[in-house]
């Protein structure tokens, strides 16, 4: 296959697929409306929880809403297989196209999605990137050096807390095990509204791409702020402020090793042996999460690491960056609508609510990622191979 009729099938596949998703929403919303069971948006049982924008509407409502944007999403998504409309023709289509990334994409989706990446970072993540990098780090004189001190700090961790045991797995493993029977369908359709979003936001920039005259691909000729020397000035401080974001998290679930943790009762977290797992599981998450986005500004994000198995010395391919970069940042601006209205509770002095939100900055990390890794992207493009315009 030529590289042109690749370009014609990429272009032609995505619209496809989100017609197809958006027609499975409209028979959802249908089902939804003539009293099917399941309504995926609304009040969350048994304490009616609104973990969503959209749960503020009545369920009907709701239900109508997204029945309707997938009927009409349908023939709007086949519409953007085609690109050489003019730009008064793309207008009302770009329109629509934002409706729709509002509604799947802000109002339908909820902190859940973070949630579920959540439970798959530590549960499949954090254990194959551990054992990736014993692998690597074993290959280099130095970082053996480090890993030999890593594992003695662990030691020294489960000597004086006890915490690696098999109880603590097996009620991990217990706890984990009865999620589906309580949640049902919610993550599936919560993670596909936000998977529809993301369809349509691309549909979209191609769109608008297409109305200004700009490559469908890489978007040149761009502003004078897309250029690398403008892109490495903006960006740094972006990707230092999307590096610190995650640390008080991180550095509050690491208390939980200490005799007494900051904001919990050590007796109850140790009478909790799976959830302490867990929770420090997330918690070297988001540590991980800072140090690789550091990796935006530093050569080792450029250029692999000795220590890294396989592809080390090899250059870092822009989309091993910019996709898991792309993809987080998202996650994190989607869920900061619910997280918000979760956090910011009456009871609770202005104090409290800031300080919460400055534990879990997920509106600031959001965006700071997102420009982050945007920057990445404008510093490390190459020559596009669609306009030649490098």
């Amino acid at each position: 296959m030529s590289v042109a009729e690749t370009r014609e099938r990429t272009k032609s596949v995505l619209p496809m697929l989100v017609a197809v998703l958006s027609l499975a929403y409209a028979i959802a919303g249908v089902a939804w409306l003539l009293g099917a069971g399941g309504y995926a948006f609304g009040p969350v049982p048994p304490d009616d929880e609104r973990l969503s924008l959209l749960a503020h509407l009545p369920d009907q409502v709701g239900a109508g809403l997204i029945a309707v944007l997938g009927v009409l999403g349908v023939p709007a998504a086949v519409a953007h297989a085609r690109t050489e409309w003019s730009a008064s023709a793309y207008q009302p289509l770009l329109v629509f196209t934002a409706l729709q990334v509002v509604v799947f994409g802000l109002l339908a989706p909820s902190v859940t999605v973070v949630v579920l990446t959540g439970y798959l970072l530590v549960l499949l993540g954090l254990p194959a990137g551990i054992v990736w990098l014993i692998v690597g780090a074993w290959r280099q004189q130095a970082t053996r050096v480090l890993l030999i001190g890593v594992a003695a700090a662990l030691v020294v961790v489960e000597l004086t807390t006890g915490l690696f045991n098999w109880a603590a797995f097996r009620e991990l493993a217990e706890g984990l095990a009865g999620v589906p029977a309580k949640v049902g369908t919610t993550p599936l359709f919560v993670s596909g509204a936000f998977l529809l979003s993301a369809g349509w936001a691309v549909l979209g920039i191609r769109g608008l791409r297409s109305a200004r005259g700009r490559c469908l691909r890489c978007g040149r000729p761009g502003a004078s702020w897309t250029r690398p020397e403008a892109a490495r000035r903006w960006g740094f401080w972006a990707t230092i402020v999307a590096v610190l974001c995650p640390m008080p998290y991180a550095l509050l679930r690491m208390t939980w090793l200490l005799p007494n943790p900051i904001g919990f009762d050590a007796d109850e977290l140790n009478a909790e042996p799976g959830i302490k797992l867990f929770g420090l599981g997330l918690g070297l998450i988001a540590l991980a999460a800072g140090i690789v986005t550091l990796g935006l500004i530093r050569p080792w994000g450029e250029v692999w690491p000795r220590w890294i198995p396989i592809v080390a010395g090899r250059p870092v391919p822009l989309k091993a960056a910019v996709v898991p970069g792309a993809v987080a940042a998202t996650l994190l601006l989607v869920a900061s609508a619910s997280l918000i209205g979760l956090l910011w509770t009456p009871d609770a002095s202005t104090v409290e609510n800031i300080l919460y939100l400055l534990i879990l900055p997920f509106p600031l990390w959001g965006a700071s990622l997102a420009v982050a890794t945007a920057a990445y992207y404008y510093r490390r493009r190459t020559t596009c191979s669609t306009c030649h315009q490098g």
